[in-house]
């Protein structure tokens, strides 16, 4: 397999806990196939809220990139094959950095859909069994759909893998952390292994 860019992305404003762990797993397994894997936390970038001005339909570029980080973070968009982006649920919807990101991607749609075909996966987590970690890869999949972006999810074993790696803190004997969920780290491992291979297969294409 050439290889391929894996880029990680943890839209948590929180370094170096669950929602990096779930998707350090993913990174793992792609590089254990081959995978050039980065990770990336939104927490290391300053990103300004999308204010509304539209100057990214005239001018295909936003004026606030010359105020924060933005563009850096575009640029690392750009420059991979493949985005696996992990994120928690903040009240059953995505953190807000993660929204601003979301938001102020809209230059490289409109400047001729930069990440046209690109791989795209997603990771989540919350804090209850059924505390919206659904509807944020939800978010995300719809994100990378109306880029124009292929998506990708895990195929394990069809009776105990779901397609992404969505964990929860809950568990029957009391809390824990991500990384001890066994079943969401299984899946992130599948994500991270499939977004590789289809990534590579496309390539070859």
């Amino acid at each position: 397999m050439s290889e391929v860019k894996v880029l990680g992305v943890s839209g948590s404003p929180r370094k170096g806990r669950n929602t990096e762990r779930l998707l350090q797993a993913a990174l793992n397994a792609s590089e254990e196939i081959g995978g050039k894997t980065e990770l990336v936390s939104l927490a290391d970038f300053h990103i300004l809220p999308c204010d509304g001005c539209n100057a990214c339909i005239r001018e295909k570029k936003c004026p606030l990139d010359a105020e924060d980080d933005m563009e850096d973070l575009r640029k690392r968009l750009e420059d991979s094959d493949a985005i696996i982006f992990s994120a928690p649920s903040y009240f059953g919807a995505v953190p807000g950095v993660m929204k601003n990101m979301i938001d102020r991607s809209r230059p490289l749609k409109m400047n001729d859909h930069k990440l046209d075909g690109k791989i795209i996966s997603a990771l989540s987590l919350s804090g209850l069994s059924h505390g919206g970690a659904e509807h944020v890869a939800e978010a995300i999949i719809r994100f990378g759909l109306m880029h124009g972006m292929i998506v990708v999810g895990g195929c394990g074993d069809p009776l105990t893998s779901a397609h992404f790696g969505i964990a929860s803190l809950q568990s029957e004997g009391g809390w824990r952390r991500a990384g001890d969920d066994s079943i969401a780290i299984n899946n992130a491992r599948e994500v991270g292994r499939r977004v590789t291979k289809i990534a590579g297969s496309l390539e070859k294409a």
